[in-house]
């Protein structure tokens, strides 16, 4: 396993993608992210206070030192969850999803036929994402993933695909609020959280909760006063009778006569408590045989003797950690007074510290790809947790400044203009000494992908076909721009589909690839529009992977098939390509540009 080359308290200000392939394989302990819900809508926010003008000009000031336009105003904060092909997702990872992955493929397949193209796409702009988590968690390492219900569904299937179905845990559900009036359907007042390892070995803290109330009312209703608190009555002894010390009778009750037997502590929340707290010195090695043992007890107080049935022993509530948490949270609401920044999908503390607690130990390494408000870098801070984290908003700065201010912890470049946007002054603080990378100063690694691309890496069982095209210029934009530039015309044969009135009939034309994602033989092509042609579905039905277009043109003027004199007359592919380099740049300055996972 490689050493993580990252500082142990870092924000990197970039997309997650090229930061996640900048860190070396296994070397995170915990994952825990709140991405985007596919939504399809922009969540505003006014962050409170309201961001200072001091504090924006440090955020563009950050921005021009990592070379990079700044994405946020000085007013509203923007969450951005709608998605789409040609915006969000680059051609190259769901061909590499295509090729290597084909589990998660019929993931974003199955999410396409049944759902729409734009969840599809948040799909595999999470898939691509999810991979590389996968290939950076240590062996014993989690992932928690926070979702609701716009597409929980789909989620699980990708990290059952990805993660596989052994290694799921728990889907947590997390009750946010009170209940919420809607005239059509159930008020939604909860949130998922998925929680998988990346195998069967994996850090685990039981975590607890405190009794009810009424609970303890009902059971611990005996207190000695002597500053041990409220205890219960439990038996001393256990069912079947016994030969041995532990069927002895001991100051005059012989439990045998009851089909009994002496049954000390030996293990359990009592026997733990008695040796943490010393209520019986040098128990239990201190003592032989069981008589030893309920003299012990008594001695020190811990008997109760009855004259109707056989003594019992003090179980203290303290001695108890509570109730074994389960996956219902319903004790943490959502963040409001001081935690409150007004981010608008911040999440409370307390829940992820809860989660922290159940998979981390002091001092791992936990990491949050959508760092957001800072919710999980702060609660790695407060449970001695290193802790990395990304967003490609520059607020997520100042937000992480600002809490971490708040709790009493001073980042390495905090200034006035903090203190001041907090209507507050400098006090003693612990340090927390923290970097800040942007995209030019991305880490580097000192390892290569696993080959095997890990256990997801599996043979093609036949031929999977695309549901949608996944390059920048979507498909039926790509079919309207050849056929507005080219005209209604096969490029293989030169047949022009008509109605018989002379309209148009483009529903006969296809659009395909010059040369075939996964061909037959020779060079592949990938999906971007200069590698498309418009084909008549005959042509495309015997051009398929087997054929370059070239080749079916020249399969076309052998058999006489052409509609055209001779090849020459057909759609002149430079002119072709040129065109379409020139109609990617313009979409790619349109839309910006995403990455492909090598940059």
């Amino acid at each position: 396993m490689t050493q993580l080359n990252v500082q142990n308290r870092t924000l990197a200000i970039m997309d997650n993608l090229p930061f996640l392939r900048s860190i070396n394989n296994e070397c995170i302990d915990l994952i825990a992210i709140d991405p985007p819900f596919a939504a399809n809508e922009t969540f505003t926010s006014k962050p409170r206070p309201p961001i200072t003008q001091a504090e924006f000009d440090e955020e563009l000031a950050l921005a021009r030192r990592h070379g990079v336009s700044h994405n946020e105003g000085i007013g509203l904060t923007r969450v951005k969850d709608v998605w789409k092909w040609d915006e969000d997702v680059h051609p190259a990872w769901k061909a590499r999803i295509e090729e290597d992955y084909p589990h998660v493929f019929s993931v974003i397949q199955a999410v396409e036929s049944c759902a729409s193209e734009n969840e599809a796409a948040y799909i595999c702009y999470m898939a691509i994402r999810l991979i590389e988590c996968h290939r950076i968690l240590k062996e014993t390492g989690s992932i928690y993933l926070h979702c609701d219900d716009h597409a929980n569904t789909f989620l699980r299937l990708l990290l059952d695909a990805i993660f596989g179905v052994e290694n799921f845990r728990n889907e947590i559900i997390w009750k946010r609020s009170g209940g919420k009036s809607s005239s059509k359907k159930w008020g939604r007042v909860v949130d998922h959280i998925l929680y998988f390892t990346k195998g069967p070995r994996f850090t685990w803290n039981q975590q607890y909760q405190p009794h009810d109330p009424a609970y303890v009312r009902s059971h611990y209703r005996y207190d000695d006063g002597d500053g041990r608190g409220l205890y219960r009555r439990l038996p001393l002894h256990g069912l079947g009778a016994s030969s041995g010390d532990s069927g002895a009778t001991w100051r005059g009750y012989n439990p045998g006569a009851r089909n009994r037997h002496w049954a000390t502590p030996s293990k359990g929340v009592m026997h733990r408590y008695i040796i943490e707290r010393n209520l019986v010195p040098g128990w239990p090695d201190a003592y032989t045989s069981v008589l030893d043992k309920l003299e012990a007890l008594d001695k020190y107080g811990l008997v109760v003797h009855s004259e109707r049935y056989l003594p019992e022993i003090k179980t203290y509530l303290a001695a108890t950690r509570g109730i074994a948490a389960t996956n219902f949270i319903g004790d943490i609401p959502m963040a409001s007074g001081k935690e409150r920044t007004g981010y608008a999908t911040q999440k409370p503390l307390a829940l992820y510290e809860r989660l922290l607690r159940a998979s981390s130990n002091p001092g791992d390494v936990v990491l949050d790809i959508f760092a957001g408000c800072a919710t999980t870098a702060l609660a790695a801070e407060n449970l001695g947790r290193q802790w990395i984290a990304c967003d490609f908003a520059y607020r997520s700065w100042t937000m992480l400044k600002r809490r971490f201010y708040l709790n009493g912890l001073a980042l390495t470049d905090m200034t006035n203009s903090t203190l001041q946007a907090l209507g507050t002054h400098q006090t003693e603080m612990q340090d927390a000494k923290s970097y800040t990378i942007g995209p030019n100063e991305l880490p580097k690694r000192d390892d290569k992908d696993p080959v095997p691309y890990h256990h997801l890496k599996q043979s093609r069982a036949g031929s999977t076909q695309t549901a949608s095209w996944s390059g920048r210029i979507p498909k039926n934009d790509a079919k309207q721009l050849l056929i507005e530039r080219f005209g209604p015309v096969c490029w293989g044969c030169g047949f022009e589909p008509r109605r018989p009135n002379g309209s148009l009939d483009d529903t006969l034309l296809e659009v395909d690839h010059i040369r075939a994602r996964r061909a037959a033989e020779g060079v592949q092509g990938d999906d971007e529009l200069y590698n498309l042609a418009l084909l008549h579905r005959t042509c495309n039905s015997m051009k398929r992977n087997k054929l370059t277009l070239e080749e079916l043109r020249n399969h076309n003027a052998m058999n006489g098939l052409l509609y055209v004199n001779k090849v020459s007359e057909l759609v002149d592919l430079f002119e072709a390509i040129q065109f379409a380099n020139q109609q990617i740049a313009q979409h790619a300055a349109s839309h910006g540009y995403q990455p492909p996972l090598d940059e």
